[in-house]
């Protein structure tokens, strides 16, 4: 304990044989600070658990890993990965076996950092929704190699405030912009409102509407900025900034919003990042330029 003008004391755990640290404790602190950091009541966080593992999590369960019950190692897994802000975020393998989650709990605590498997670690969100539009805007902000924004209308990324000085400084900075939507005229649009339960015409309203305002935006940033439209069914959603990704499978009869999305870099999941940039390419190509 350090002292008043005192450099502090160092004491050997091994020489005090009756203590014995809280490991319970930690773990349902975990818990707790996996909650709050998503910003989730007991039963929205149930319902989220639930989603994400395949089984049956009541809220009443929640409460109890809370205030001293120890969890499932899958839900401590999931708690793990959230305490940490994307950016400083805990992440793990989709295989985690109980020994990786003695590991995170290691990097929760913080007195080591959680490695994972440098093939195909990943940060999963269970809905698209869950994460905070300031996490979008980050991935692509401060970019200067490449910024992507791939998806059907990417309308939330049209009418973010912050969005056009973001663009605009990378573009300044010889970072390559490109934005990839649907084309408006897709015969698949109609498909798309009906299964996601839309009046129709939604979609296409809504890339007429992102497309003005990106050309907007390439006015602003020159020719650093290209925008495009494709004419294939839509199957992701990839937005990238330099070496970070947040990929997003569609998924039929479901609003984007419900849909999984995935976290990762190209360090962290290298072959997940080159499959998904090479797929971009392709419908890149494929794409025609928006004049």
């Amino acid at each position: 304990m350090a002292g008043p003008g005192s450099g502090g004391e160092v004491v050997s755990l091994r020489a005090r044989t009756g203590y014995r640290p809280d490991y319970k404790g930690l773990v349902c602190a975990v818990i707790a600070a996996g909650r709050a950091r998503l910003g989730l009541t007991t039963t929205e966080f149930a319902a989220y658990l639930a989603d994400l593992l395949g089984w049956t999590v009541s809220p009443a369960a929640v409460e109890r890993w809370e205030q001293g019950s120890t969890p499932p190692g899958d839900v401590l897994a999931v708690a793990a990965a959230a305490v940490k802000a994307p950016g400083d975020v805990l992440t793990f393998p989709l295989n985690a076996s109980a020994e990786d989650v003695s590991a995170l709990l290691e990097g929760v605590s913080g007195i080591g950092e959680y490695a994972g498997d440098p093939t195909g670690t990943v940060l999963p969100y269970a809905d698209r929704g869950l994460i905070t539009r300031q996490q979008w805007n980050d991935i692509i902000r401060g970019t200067t190699d490449q910024l992507w924004l791939y998806g059907m209308a990417e309308f939330g990324y049209a009418y973010d405030d912050e969005v056009p000085e973001i663009v605009t400084e990378a573009a300044a900075g010889g970072c390559q912009v490109r934005v990839l939507l649907l084309d408006p005229d897709h015969e698949g649009t109609a498909d798309i409102d009906a299964d996601e339960g839309s009046p129709p015409g939604t979609l296409t309203a809504r890339i007429r509407a992102s497309l003005s305002r990106f050309i907007s935006m390439r006015g602003q940033a020159g020719p650093n900025m290209r925008v495009r439209t494709y004419n294939t069914y839509p199957s992701v959603s990839v937005i990238r900034g330099d070496d970070r990704m947040l990929v997003t499978p569609y998924l039929r009869f479901s609003v984007g919003s419900n849909s999984p999305t995935f976290e990762f870099t190209e360090a962290s999941a290298r072959k997940m990042f080159n499959r998904y940039a090479r797929h971009f390419d392709q419908i890149w190509r494929l794409a025609k330029d928006v004049p």
